[in-house]
């Protein structure tokens, strides 16, 4: 009887430390966020002023859906370049987990991306998005929210690719960062 406990505590225990044996997104932007190497910023919704900002009530919406955003990036310098290659293949090791699921793939000079999410189709928990670029370096954004609604996160990505949202307020706010 003895042998048999002994048995299913060891099973037990190797049960446990594999389950947690990977790192996890949230992890990975803990581990880092005092790296010299990387640039990190972490935004809280709630602190934006937007009251400058005209929005849609989508775009409205979408934002107060939007609790937080994370942002870390490894700008390409000469002694970062062995280190960006380690980087993207551990950020492509955790992004390829199940939990994680490929909206788009995109990208143009020089430049790739992905865009994840985590949650169903209708109710999005977390989007992130993944660029590398072989010039320029990595960055990982980690978009936090409760119930995020696709076509109006869509809707706000359109303003803010059209121009129509004044970005300044967003670099007001996080400061001049150089990443170049």
């Amino acid at each position: 009887m003895k042998h048999i406990i002994k048995i299913v505590s060891v099973a037990c225990v190797m049960l446990l430390m594999s389950c947690n044996s990977g790192t996890s997104l949230q992890r990975y932007f803990v581990d880092h966020q005092g790296d010299a190497d990387f640039v990190a910023v972490d935004l809280a919704t709630s602190l934006l002023d937007t009251d400058k900002i005209e929005f849609s009530e989508e775009e409205k919406e979408a934002l107060e859906s939007i609790k937080k955003v994370n942002f870390l990036a490894l700008p390409l310098k000469e002694k970062t370049k062995t280190r960006y290659e380690e980087e993207k293949a551990v950020i492509k090791t955790i992004l390829s987990e199940d939990k994680y699921e490929t909206l788009m793939r995109f990208g143009s000079n020089g430049t790739k991306a992905v865009l994840k999410y985590q949650g169903d189709g209708s109710n999005i928990d977390e989007v992130i998005v993944f660029a590398s670029n072989q010039e320029k370096g990595l960055a990982l954004v980690r978009v936090l929210g409760d119930d995020m609604k696709p076509k109006n996160i869509a809707k706000l990505m359109n303003a803010i690719d059209k121009g129509d949202v004044d970005m300044d307020v967003f670099k007001n706010l996080i400061g001049d960062i150089d990443i170049d």
